[in-house]
């Protein structure tokens, strides 16, 4: 038997490590541990009850509401029947407290302290004060006591005050491996008992439910609980145990719990409704609960060891990934920084070759966007006649053109030429835009998760990736305007020279004609022009032959412009995006690593709690594992 209750107490001392408990959001293990939770109303006696199970005077007592915060309660008992009993807080490890009165001041302190923390109109607390009592003779035991429920405010007390009580002890009661002490005075009507009330609540099948009868030597003349203890009314699975506490005068003439003891037995044996029932008395009440603990602790553990083991699995996979310790000997942290350059280096490769995210935005940019920004410029401004007709005139000036307006057609060829440049440009932009966000990409990428551990080490290679890219943009942004210029800067005059041949009378009808086609879509030699007047249709020409040229250079440009992007910004951004960083950390010193690899302090503690958990979990899977 103390085997199985020292396990339990062992693992409940791992989840007070674990700042473990009832209230936790996220309950580690405290709520695989069967645990006994004392409820009752304000007054029913449920501190009087763990005193005298403990067998010493050490909570405090008065009025209202005494027990302000949970009390999770360790009984371990001693070897030695002659070492001293003392206690030991949570919340101030390592110091034995021999004096119990000390220990009842301590609770005292240790909540006024906490709720001043709190607030100054916080008449109560859900978070728990951890005692550990170390003695020979209590049993090992773990128990949870509860502020006591109440129906109305008093003292003083908040409105809400009624409301915070039930929802702290129906969080500690809720749970499935919670065994629920529901003390009730004798002295009372039991139809009306706030603790059996949450007891149903929680538990109406009264699996998890024993009840305790405490003030039955003050009931009325001529009552009993006899009935009550038989199971005859108000019946419990786990049945009642009767108990008599010391009362108030008792306490006052400081009457000893074994005095105390001695005279409930008494109590009972003399009085004939109880002389025959085995559910009466401290001593019973103490190895009863240790029995059913220890029932419920058998049941539970090979389920509390495949919790911890799957617990201890996910925690491992949580702390690998969040990498391991740094080295900062300079060998480490230079290889440490490259191969970081070069996973990031490779994820950036990945999405620009890769699908919706990288290449096919790219590919959009060239195949969409480039194409319906060109043919949306406004090449028929420039091709209107009235247009032609004033760039032609301006383009001789003072001399009138002989036989074509050769500087005319230069004019609106280099005006149609120059609307080519802004969605060129616009072009190299979107490209280096997408670039720049496949950074952002690859750097969330879980190869890359080590970055957000090192916060200076990545804004060092966003810095240098963005310095990388925009370096590029700027090559290529030079290389495109250069290759709108070139065509500003010759026009081929073979283009001309087919026309004039084509359109000749000396041309050979047999020999098949040129296909070229205006900006509109038409044949330029399937024009007529004998529907205008002839300075009309002279101009018209012209428009058409400049239409047809652009219509040339367009389509040029439309092949030209994506393959200088892809060849001047695209592949060398994949074959060397930190180039310019791994040459610099080659040549940095120890110190210089250092400041660059400094974990970021909220990833450290994160992997140090992380590594606590574990080291905890893994004795308590140790302590199971050698019980079974």
């Amino acid at each position: 038997m103390e085997r199985v209750i020292g396990l339990v107490n062992k693992l409940q001392q791992i989840c007070t490590s674990l700042g473990d408990n009832a209230l936790s959001p996220q309950s580690i293990l405290w709520n695989k541990l069967p645990t006994i939770v004392v409820v009752g109303g304000q007054s029913s006696g449920k501190s009087s009850v763990l005193e005298a199970v403990v067998g010493r005077d050490f909570l405090p007592r008065g009025t209202g509401i005494v027990t302000r915060r949970p009390l999770v309660l360790q009984l371990v008992k001693t070897d030695d029947p002659n070492a001293q009993d003392y206690g030991e807080f949570s919340h101030a490890p390592g110091r034995k407290i021999f004096n119990f009165e000390d220990i009842r001041k301590e609770i005292e302190d240790e909540t006024e302290r906490h709720l001043h923390k709190m607030g100054t109109n916080k008449v109560v607390s859900p978070d728990p004060i951890y005692l550990t009592v170390y003695s020979n003779n209590v049993p090992n035991l773990t128990l949870v006591d509860m502020p006591g429920l109440t129906k109305v405010p008093i003292d003083g007390q908040p409105p809400s005050i009624v409301q915070e009580l039930d929802d702290m002890a129906r969080q500690y009661v809720k749970s499935d491996n919670a065994i629920i002490l529901a003390v009730t005075p004798a002295n009372a009507d039991l139809a009306t008992s706030d603790a059996l009330r949450m007891a149903r609540d929680v538990d109406p099948s009264g699996d998890r439910t024993i009840g305790v009868l405490t003030k039955v030597d003050i009931m009325d003349r001529g009552t009993d609980c006899r009935d009550v203890l038989l199971g005859k009314t108000l019946k419990l699975k786990h049945s009642w145990v009767a108990v008599v506490n010391r009362g108030q005068a008792d306490i006052n003439s400081r009457v000893s719990m074994k005095d105390a003891r001695a005279k409930e037995r008494e109590f009972f044996q003399s009085k004939p409704e109880y002389q025959d029932l085995q559910n009466t008395g401290t001593t019973f009440l103490a190895d009863k609960l240790s029995n059913h603990l220890i029932n419920e602790i058998m049941k539970s553990l090979p389920s509390i060891q495949s919790y911890i083991d799957d617990t201890i699995a996910k925690l491992t996979k949580e702390l690998q990934a969040l990498g391991g310790d740094v080295s900062h000997s300079r060998g480490a942290m230079l290889h440490m920084t490259l191969q970081l350059c070069q996973k990031l280096e490779r994820a950036f490769e990945r999405f620009v070759d890769g699908g919706k995210d990288g290449g096919e935005k790219i590919l959009d940019v060239f195949e969409i966007k480039l194409k319906e920004a060109i043919n949306k410029l406004p090449f028929q401004r420039i091709l209107t006649l009235k247009n032609v007709q004033m760039v032609v005139n301006e383009a001789d000036g003072y001399q009138p053109h002989i036989i074509a307006p050769e500087n005319g057609y230069r004019r609106l060829i280099e005006d149609g030429l120059s609307l080519l440049r802004d969605p060129s440009l616009n072009a190299v932009e979107l490209v280096h835009q997408i670039l720049k966000s496949i950074v952002t990409l690859a750097v969330n990428t879980p190869e890359c998760r080590d970055l957000q551990r090192f916060f200076n080490l990545k804004s060092e290679i966003i810095d240098h990736a963005a310095n990388t890219l925009e370096r590029l943009r700027k090559e290529t942004d030079a290389m495109v305007r250069t290759l709108v210029d070139m065509e500003a800067s010759y026009l081929s005059a073979s283009f001309f020279r087919e026309i004039v041949a084509a359109e000749s009378y000396a041309y050979d009808p047999s020999r098949p004609r040129p296909a070229f086609y205006t900006l509109a879509g038409e044949n330029l030699f399937e024009k007529r022009y004998d529907n205008l007047p002839a300075a009309d249709a002279h101009l018209q020409k012209i428009s058409d032959h400049v239409s047809a040229y652009l219509a040339i250079v367009k389509g040029q440009m439309l092949a030209t412009v994506p393959k200088a992007i892809v060849h001047c910004m695209v592949v060398p951004a994949k074959g060397g995006l930190l180039t310019a960083l791994q040459e610099e950390v080659a040549g940095k010193e120890e110190p210089q690593l250092r400041r660059m690899i400094n974990e970021s302090e909220e990833i450290a503690e994160q992997r140090e709690s992380i590594k606590k958990r574990l080291t905890l979990l893994q004795r308590a899977s140790k302590e199971v594992s050698a019980f079974m």
